[in-house]
């Protein structure tokens, strides 16, 4: 870790020569060295917050942050913020869209084993008290902690937000709304809560994560050092580059066994499943209604198997050539919350997910990633959880269509519960 030494002399070096610049609001100071440790290392050693990670699902390229210079609660400011300045943003959306991004006081971003330190300094605020702010962020600057088993933690199974009786009756109410409304899938979720002994440190919960659930997205966000929202997903939510955007439908679930000709068998058949099929193309119906108004152009890939470590799905991209101007607020609010997370239509759906589920989703089925004025990426914030103390809450959900059977819907959440749940070793239930 000698070059977290060599960053965090110059960074002291550069805060003795600053000079507040009247015509910046906000200035920005990079710094490039080679790292050839783990960013969530590093990041257990810190005491600041908020905390962010964000390791991507198609690249080598992983982002992690502390602290924080300006939040945005609209995400048309926080847009129309980076257009302007030309940082890059941080944060996401909450499954009811509720914003939240960020200008961090510190910014890591890796590609490989390079990695750039962004250090923001805001000029409207006496630099005397922006020192002070930025002083322990350098104490621990070049500080990182080993990551611990956590395979000997045993989690113990509390409560539920519904139990199998409860979670069926609530799928047969949803397969009468779709009988008897314009409701064509609704996308029903799960929370299982569980004590964790010894109390469970989310980096190392997300580390082990990141070595066994390949092929996807990891995060972690922490507002403050009460809760922490963690994840492994395998949904993007889309991926933009310049005026070209990326977007997919992950919809439509079959298990993966560790037989092979099983495994292939299932995937045969969820191919040519007509139920799945349905579900997995009133995604791409979704989305593509709603950025249609925004897009020059729009192209969907013929239909394939994403497999992962407990389940497989029907997936397919969509690729979208955007209009002129489009920003990253309007393509967050055509795209989130997808028909794979929400159902259609979308607001009926969501109306009967809030009147019918007895918690709140918060960041589960949100959003996060980051925004900058070149390229934006983020993943739909599904196969989480919230670490709190010795807690750990634990999210799943499926998509009801018509034919739907209640008690495969339950036998399908509690494997997807299972890529989180079966890090820890010895699971006892209540």
């Amino acid at each position: 870790m000698d070059n977290l030494q060599s960053l965090k002399r110059q960074v002291e070096q550069c805060l003795l020569t600053h000079q507040p610049n009247p015509q910046e609001t906000i200035s920005m100071y990079q710094f490039h060295v080679d790292f050839y440790g783990h960013l969530l290392s590093w990041l257990k050693a810190q005491s600041t917050y908020p905390q962010f990670y964000f390791n991507l699902r198609d690249s080598a390229e992983k982002l992690c942050a502390i602290g924080k210079v300006r939040s945005f609660s609209e995400v048309f400011s926080a847009n129309q913020f980076v257009q302007q300045s030309g940082f890059t943003l941080i944060g996401g959306l909450t499954f009811d869209g509720a914003s939240c991004f960020y200008l961090p006081r510190l910014l890591f971003q890796q590609q490989q084993n390079r990695l750039t330190l962004s250090v923001f300094i805001d000029n409207q605020v006496a630099f005397s008290e922006e020192k002070a702010a930025i002083a322990p962020l350098l104490d621990n600057l070049a500080r990182y902690m080993a990551f611990d088993d956590i395979h000997s933690n045993r989690l113990q199974l509390i409560d539920q937000a519904h139990n199998q009786a409860a979670w069926c009756n609530m799928v047969q109410s949803a397969l009468q709304a779709l009988q008897h409304t314009e409701l064509n899938k609704v996308v029903l979720a799960n929370a299982s809560d569980f004590q964790c002994i010894p109390a469970l440190n989310a980096k190392d919960f997300l580390r082990e994560s990141e070595l066994v659930n390949t092929h996807c997205y990891h995060f972690l966000f922490a507002q403050d050092a009460e809760r922490c929202f963690v994840g492994s997903s395998p949904e993007c939510l889309y991926q933009r580059q310049d005026n070209h955007l990326i977007t997919e439908a992950l919809a439509g679930t079959a298990f993966v066994h560790h037989d092979t000709q099983q495994n292939q068998q299932q995937a045969d058949w969820l191919l040519h499943d007509s139920k799945n099929q349905y579900e997995n193309w009133l995604v791409v119906e979704g989305i593509c209604q709603n950025l249609k108004h925004y897009a020059q152009n729009i192209d969907v890939s013929p239909l394939s198997i994403k497999q992962l470590r407990q389940v497989q799905h029907l997936y397919r991209q969509i690729f979208v050539e955007l209009a002129p101007h489009i920003g990253d607020d309007r393509c967050l609010q055509a795209i989130h919350p997808t028909a794979a997370i929400s159902g259609l239509p979308q607001q009926i759906a969501i109306d009967f997910i809030q009147k019918t589920e007895k918690f709140d989703r918060t960041w589960y089925a949100g959003t996060l990633g980051f925004i900058s004025p070149q390229r934006a990426e983020f993943c739909v914030t599904i196969r989480s959880a919230i670490i709190e103390h010795n807690k750990i809450r634990v999210f799943a959900g499926a998509g009801i269509v018509e034919g739907s059977d209640p008690l495969l819907e339950w036998q399908e959440i509690e494997r997807k519960a299972m890529g989180l749940i079966s890090l820890l070793q010895s699971t006892t239930t209540q």
